[in-house]
């Protein structure tokens, strides 16, 4: 075995920056955007939840979270600010009850060693969690190798390490499922614990029990601390977010702040600010926060989402120059990843005001190193434990805290459409009308001979054409009032598209507009022949 590896020669780096990234254009994190607050239920951190209290699932960091339909999953850690000692309880958090409760205390037999820094993710072809690696700490650290599954419906870990090849000992890697391959992916971390540091590059499979070293063209730079997000939607791929260089630039890490797509086979970048390259970010956007934190893919929003960090500042050499205003240990920004722009927008609570990273959010207080996952459940991004430098204990508040706009952008199907010359006719969306975007949808089996005409309304009714034209076809309504009519167009191959750009407003948050196709049937002396019309959608506005 023998993965990529990279040690970084400092003379190598480019010569000193003289200009820094802009301060960041602030978005309010407040409803009904999307929005943190905590979930009352799951308890508060104050006092022990077991025997013994240092024992505490909300007195930990240091490993990512993962989640499966409905269940965010808490193994491990370093208890308190990222000391070094570790746990291996296993914590749930069952998002439609809102109850956290330990499946397995601390030291319970069959589990994995303690630790933090591992990469943990959920496979849903085998509804396992899966744990490789990372860091037993304490006073004699050692990296780890093995591969262990915990199964929910027996309660019980299994250790599946392979006895053939595995990737080498690492802490800070990344894990998640690969939905083109099927298998869990890996990519990178830390392989030493000592100076000088070195991180790995290497792309690798878990599939069928075994281990499998992956070979792409081309791959990101080395890095620790980044994170791997599935996109199994209309992406159907991996996407790497951030990440440091731990071996870079002492004493001031390179942040990674770049994104890129795996998608089965090959590594592609998506977006990337290189401040070496580029120091004022011209052309550009990034996030806030590189590492100390887990990016987690809200598929309602289609954004990826990265709560806190260590925030990039200053450098602390003339290597590397970041922004002057976002620092912070951790900083109080929400950095999000638009997929549908490949662009990032930075949000901040308003009661902070323009330093977010200096202050403890009302809502939030100010948290790095967390647990977090998107369950489908309840549609919501969820965050567990973490540190916060601010508190008594360094804990936060509550247990757990979630995260998702007021208003879910929606598009439903109402009424029925008729049946034209060239059949029933059919409108779907494209997507969610959310602010700041174009929604699109789709009208099939439009005649050859035929005009499409969008017709908008503010509010529904059901008044049947065949009433006051008689060229209307039979059981053809107008479903919504008719405020707007768009068109008409030309559909190709019996399809038809219709748009409507969305303002960035959050006052539209919760706005109802209805949509339907009038299908305008023509013979070949291009006489008006024949109406008819698809069924209504009702698109319900979200504010981004």
């Amino acid at each position: 075995m023998n993965p990529s590896l990279r040690l970084v020669p400092y003379c190598a780096l480019a010569a000193a920056a003289t200009a820094q990234l802009p301060a960041p254009t602030l978005i309010n994190r407040a409803a009904p955007r999307a929005a943190w607050s905590a979930v009352i239920s799951a308890g508060t951190t104050t006092g022990a939840t077991t025997t013994p209290p240092t024992v505490n699932a909300t007195f930990r960091a240091g490993n990512p979270g993962a989640g499966s339909s409905d269940t965010l999953y808490v193994f491990g850690g370093s208890l308190g600010n990222n000391t070094s000692t570790t746990t291996n309880d296993l914590w749930a958090f069952h998002a439609p009850t809102g109850v956290f409760t330990q499946r397995l205390p601390d030291g319970a037999a069959g589990s994995p060693a303690a630790r933090g820094r591992a990469a943990i993710a959920w496979n849903p072809t085998t509804n396992k969690l899966v744990v490789f690696g990372g860091n037993t700490r304490g006073t004699t650290p050692m990296l780890l190798n093995d591969t262990w599954e915990y199964d929910p419906a027996t309660n019980a870990w299994a250790n599946v390490t392979p006895a053939g090849a595995s990737p080498a000992p690492r802490q800070f890697a990344a894990m998640a499922w690969d939905p083109q391959l099927g298998g869990m992916l890996l990519f990178g971390g830390q392989i030493n614990d000592v100076a000088p540091t070195i991180v790995a590059n290497d792309t690798w499979l878990l599939l069928g029990g075994a281990w499998t070293q992956l070979t792409p063209p081309t791959s990101p730079a080395p890095r620790g601390e980044h994170s791997l997000v599935t996109r199994s939607d209309a992406f159907n791929d991996v996407v790497l977010v951030g990440g440091i260089d731990h071996g870079s630039a002492t004493p001031e890490q390179i942040r990674h702040l770049d994104i890129w797509r795996w998608s089965g086979g090959a590594w592609s970048l998506l977006s990337n600010c290189d401040v070496l390259a580029n120091p004022t970010g011209a052309g550009a956007t990034w996030p806030a926060s590189a590492n100390a934190n887990q990016a987690v893919y809200d598929p309602l929003r289609q954004r990826i989402v990265v709560q806190g960090g260590s925030g990039i500042t200053v450098a602390s050499n003339t290597t590397y120059v970041y922004g002057p205003s976002y620092g912070g240990s951790p900083t109080n920004y929400t950095s999000e990843f638009d997929c549908l722009t490949n662009t990032w927008s930075i949000y901040a609570s308003p009661t902070t005001g323009t330093t977010p990273f200096n202050n403890t959010d009302a809502a939030i207080g100010r948290v790095s190193r967390y647990y977090a996952a998107f369950l489908p459940a309840t549609g919501k991004v969820y965050k567990a434990c973490g540190q916060d430098p601010t508190k008594s204990g360094s804990r936060p508040n509550h247990n757990i805290y979630q995260y998702q706009a007021a208003v879910i952008a929606n598009a439903t199907a109402y009424g029925a459409g008729c049946s034209g010359p060239g059949g029933a006719l059919g409108l779907v969306s494209n997507g969610r009308p959310w602010t700041n975007r174009t929604w699109t949808g789709t009208c099939s089996n439009l005649g050859p001979l035929s005009l499409a005409l969008t017709v908008w309304g503010v509010g529904q009714q059901q008044i049947p054409l065949l009433a006051l034209l008689p060229i209307a076809g039979p059981g053809c309504d107008l479903l919504n009032t008719g405020d707007v009519l768009a068109g008409p167009s030309m559909p190709a191959g019996g399809v038809a598209t219709m748009s409507l750009p969305i303002p960035d407003s959050a006052a539209l948050s919760g706005f109802a507009i209805n949509v339907q196709v009038a299908e305008l049937q023509f013979d070949p002396s291009f006489n008006w022949v024949g109406l008819y019309t698809s069924n209504g959608l009702q698109l319900s506005v979200g504010a981004l």
